[in-house]
């Protein structure tokens, strides 16, 4: 099923029991209640008025928890209670940080919200350290959340990885945040940038702007969850959907090319139908970790699929589609200046002629209305989204609200942000205990995913410097030609040789033939050239390659580290979206249209 669930998922920092002395707990609790209920009903209204959009499954709530003593296991409990689905996160193995908890209410607590838990991730945090692992906590938690609720006191000076910290990081990654009062009366409030059109500085505690929540929640919700409303987002919603599992042979024009210019011979894979690779392995990272459970990855394959299909179906018949039609325009000057080498054919020539322009015609209207151009981009760049998710997501950083590197500039596409932020939320929190053989295991499959793309990047910048190379070739070699032709004639009629005979083809035909088929064609080739961007996309190859070499490097001789490896993981998301966004610039501008 390629429509999303609908999802929401919320996390929950706030203070723990020994700092909430003297509040009201009971009416904290009705408080968090009321939030809750009216997260839920917002949710509803967004199924309601979008379900042509989603799954018809019912919409899901999730609460991401550290379940620590407090605000955690208060805000856990009331999600319970409400049907919602809660997943811990936890600093240390399950048994280390039950140290936690004072034996007695507090500790059964914790061991009731574990057992209810739909995922529970357990990272390895250190007692040496532990304000290091309950900042790591606090930054799964923001990975997995599309909103955050605080239960604070409202003073901003706590310590590092205390409440105040989390909320902090929550505003800085544009993440709203509902904070609920905790020492003091008032009705809570959501503090988000999202509520200024246009932002000039890194909003902080003091300076974002907030809201009541009973006004604007409801507006928050529909902002994160909702689909996009632009014409051609909802189109190509609409396509993705409707996409085939097996897609017809594509157009051969481009294969041929490669194939004439001795770039490539064609394969039997360039005359088959495009399918859909099955299984985890088709993402590049199959995880062979069998603590994770195969389900996990699922929505995730399959969607990567489609979009991989239809990328790899639409880049070779938008490629094929340019190259034909200026192919095609050259091909029918040839046919219009072959009256004068065979006067008697003038008609049926002038017939093919017309029909290179009818095919001309005809491949660039297809090409608009089916939308080649815009379904081999936006496809290949959902598919590189959820290739990263499927490594990112291993590690608890699903990406829903990141602004940095290139994983939320605007060159995404509304309707492909989207849907992976949707498919991020199905994933959702990886049930796993995380040690080293675990980040072992994730770092090889990075490692395995990153071979796979300096094979690609390094073949396809030979191909594309070669195909470059000797299109220009060519083109000189077409427009030489021309010149001794020219040159030739000129010497040819000062010398007074006899030019022809009367009443057959003479030389000045011929010269006249080449002198003028020969430039066409030439300029056709160097249309293709001009529209593939060869040269520029061997370049962005190379430079991926040295990138992606690097951080190779990098991540083979780094510690085995949850932190570190994460950040490793963002890396490679950024340099594989990187490429595919330069070469969405590049093709953006670049339309399949008439040769001129």
């Amino acid at each position: 099923m390629t429509r999303p669930r609908l999802e929401l998922a919320v996390g929950i920092t706030g203070h723990r029991a020994s700092n909430l002395a003297g509040v009201d707990l009971r009416a904290l609790g009705a408080e968090v209640s009321k939030i809750l209920s009216q997260l839920s009903t917002s949710l509803n209204a967004v199924g309601q008025l979008h379900r042509a959009d989603f799954d018809p499954a019912p919409p899901r709530l999730r609460l991401l928890s550290a379940l620590a003593d407090g605000a955690d296991s208060l805000v856990a409990e009331a999600a319970l209670a409400a049907g919602w689905r809660v997943d811990a996160c936890l600093p240390f193995p399950r048994e280390d940080y039950a140290k936690d908890f004072e034996a007695g209410p507090s500790l059964q607590t914790y061991i009731d919200l574990l057992g209810s838990a739909g995922a529970v991730m357990e990272l390895p945090g250190a007692r040496a350290d532990e304000v290091a692992a309950y900042e790591a906590v606090g930054r799964v938690i923001l990975h997995q959340s599309d909103l955050l609720i605080a239960l604070w006191d409202g003073d901003p000076n706590r310590g590092r990885g205390g409440t105040s910290r989390v909320i902090a990081e929550a505003i800085a990654r544009r993440i709203p945040v509902i904070h609920l009062p905790t020492h003091e009366a008032g009705a809570a409030r959501i503090l988000w940038s999202g509520f200024e059109s246009v932002d000039f500085e890194q909003p902080g505690i003091d300076d974002v702007p907030q809201t009541a929540a009973a006004e604007t929640l409801p507006k928050v919700v529909a902002a994160l969850t909702e689909p996009p409303q632009q014409e051609i987002d909802r189109r190509m919603l609409q396509q993705f959907h409707a996409e085939p599992s097996v897609r017809g042979m594509p157009s051969l024009a481009y294969p041929i090319l490669l194939a004439a210019t001795g770039v490539r011979s064609l394969s039997r894979r360039d005359l088959q139908p495009v399918r859909a690779v099955d299984g985890i392995e088709a993402l590049g990272a199959p995880l062979r970790d069998s603590r994770i459970d195969p389900d996990f990855f699922a929505i995730i394959a399959r969607r990567y699929q489609v979009g991989d299909t239809t990328s790899t179906h639409f880049g070779q018949v938008f490629r094929s589609g340019f190259v034909s039609n200026y192919l095609l325009a050259g091909l029918a000057v040839v046919l219009a200046l072959s009256g004068l080498l065979a006067p008697a054919f003038k008609l049926p020539l002038i017939f093919a002629e017309l029909g290179c322009v009818a095919l001309i015609l005809i491949n660039t209207q297809a090409g608009k209305r089916l939308g080649w151009h815009e379904r081999w981009m936006d496809n290949r760049h959902l598919a590189e989204q959820l290739r990263s998710l499927a490594l990112s997501s291993l590690m608890g950083d699903l990406g829903l609200r990141s602004t940095t590197g290139t994983r939320d500039a605007a060159a995404i596409p509304g309707w492909v942000g989207w849907l992976a932020r949707a498919t991020a939320r199905e994933t959702g929190l990886p049930g796993v205990r995380v040690d080293e053989d675990y980040l072992r295991t994730v770092r090889d499959d990075a490692v395995k995913l990153i071979d796979d793309q300096l094979a690609y990047h390094r073949a396809n910048a030979t191909r594309m410097q070669k195909l470059e190379h000797r299109l220009n070739r060519l083109g000189e070699i077409m427009f030489g030609a021309t010149v001794a032709g020219c040159v030739g004639w000129i010497v040819f009629k000062l010398s007074g040789l006899p030019m022809g005979t009367k009443g057959h083809v003479g030389l000045t035909e011929v010269v006249t033939f080449a002198t003028a088929a020969l430039p066409a064609l030439g300029s056709a080739i160097y249309g293709v050239r001009n529209q593939g961007d060869f040269a520029g996309g061997g370049f962005r190859s190379e430079v991926t390659v040295e990138r992606l070499a690097s951080l190779r490097l990098a991540m083979v001789a780094d510690r085995l580290e949850h932190q570190r490896l994460l950040a490793r993981l963002r890396s490679l998301s950024d340099i594989m979206l990187s490429d595919v966004a330069n070469w969405r610039t590049t093709f953006k501008a670049r339309p399949l249209t008439l040769p001129g």
